[in-house]
């Protein structure tokens, strides 16, 4: 795993923070495609009425340093759709324990259906990616007993390209735009975190007390 020079910590230089928006860059984009990395599979939260935040493991499917831009899967029927529907803001919580980099993310979300967004990421899926799209019943509608919500012909056995095609209507992608991010590097000569903001426009950035 890639991991930051001990050296730039030596310095308050503003430049070097620079060094370190780089570094998040690199391992966001190893997130994805990487499936061993920890940046592979962040935490979201959504917010849910007076319930407070949901928080579920997603996976990290595309990352866009230009647009400032994280995408991951869902099903359209999923609780997560419907919270951000009603609330658009999202957050991410990353940790890699190889890089030893922590990563809050703060976004606004958009959900993508049956759109041209949608469509050109699912072409990219192979069908065992497809294959959790199959399920009959909404995501987290209770059952009498554990199941997978496939039909029983496709319990041991992934999907034919053909057979995949049926999970498309379920099918959706959330784009997920920042403008405020929070890096945390934990070593033992001393943690070391920094803020990015482009709240206001133009980036912002500081050192912060761990």
């Amino acid at each position: 795993m890639v991991s930051l020079p001990l050296d730039i910590w030596s310095s308050d230089d503003e430049p070097r923070l620079g060094v370190v928006l780089d570094e998040i860059w690199t391992l966001l984009e190893e997130g994805v495609s990487d499936r061993r990395h920890g940046f592979h599979t962040p935490v979201a939260a959504t917010m849910r009425d007076s319930a407070g935040a949901a928080m579920r493991t997603v996976v990290l499917r595309h990352v866009d340093r230009e647009s400032r831009c994280l995408h991951f899967h869902t099903d359209i029927r999923s609780q997560k759709v419907d919270d951000l529907k009603k609330d658009p803001r999202i957050s991410f919580l990353f940790y890699d324990r190889g890089a030893q980099t922590q990563l809050r993310v703060d976004a606004i979300a958009t959900v993508s259906h049956d759109d041209t967004v949608a469509a050109e990421a699912w072409k990219k899926l192979t069908p065992d990616c497809r294959r959790e799209y199959l399920v009959s019943e909404h995501p987290g509608k209770p059952s009498a007993w554990p199941t997978s919500g496939l039909s029983p012909e496709l319990q041991d056995r992934d999907p034919t390209l053909e057979e995949s095609e049926k999970g498309y209507p379920e099918f959706a992608v959330i784009s997920a735009t920042f403008s405020h991010l929070e890096w945390l590097y934990v070593c033992h000569e001393g943690h070391r975190r920094a803020r990015f903001d482009w709240s206001k426009g133009e980036l912002d950035t500081t050192w912060l007390v761990p």
